[in-house]
């Protein structure tokens, strides 16, 4: 019998930190050499070629952690969306988003959120432009990287991605 999967809620930032951390902390101890199981793993490899598949090892995990603090952040803006909606907030934001609701079957995470945003709050406009070119990003991952991407800037690891988020977050006073 499979085993069954249990609906968890969504990490907060601090616990995808945390992950992070764990995970590349996990990959430099096993691909240290002074670790017990080190000789029987790379049997055969030179110790730059080693040295060069934990680089590759951690690129990786850069990847993914910021794919899932976006996708994060993500569900944070759609969580405030429907908060918004919900709440009937009086505020020229949350009466631009019921407005969408009313118009749209599904509500567009970039036309529609982010536009909403970059319009009634017009100081979060640079942070708005920096989230967009950071879920290309994402999207370029989650949609197998068989393009390539035309990105917001050169790199996005995990640590600009979650300092972005955290001050995204805190900053806009997303209800998520």
């Amino acid at each position: 019998m499979p085993k069954q999967f249990t609906i968890t809620p969504t990490l907060e930032l601090d616990e995808l930190a945390s992950y992070h951390q764990d995970l590349v902390g996990s990959l430099r101890l096993y691909f240290n050499p002074s670790t017990p199981t080190f000789a029987a793993r790379f049997v055969g490899k030179r110790l730059d070629e080693v040295r060069q598949e934990l680089a590759s090892r951690l690129e990786e995990s850069e990847f993914r952690s910021a794919f899932f603090v976006l996708t994060r952040l993500e569900a944070s803006f759609k969580i405030d969306f429907d908060f918004r909606c919900k709440k009937r907030l009086k505020d020229d934001l949350s009466k631009n988003f019921r407005e969408v609701e009313r118009k749209r079957d599904k509500v567009r995470m970039d036309a529609d959120i982010l536009e909403g945003w970059k319009r009634h709050r017009p100081e979060w406009s640079r942070e708005i432009s920096e989230l967009r070119g950071a879920f290309k990003f994402r999207h370029w991952l989650a949609h197998g990287r068989y393009w390539t991407p035309k990105l917001g800037r050169k790199k996005y690891d995990f640590a600009y991605v979650h300092l972005m988020a955290e001050s995204i977050i805190s900053g806009f006073g997303l209800a998520g």
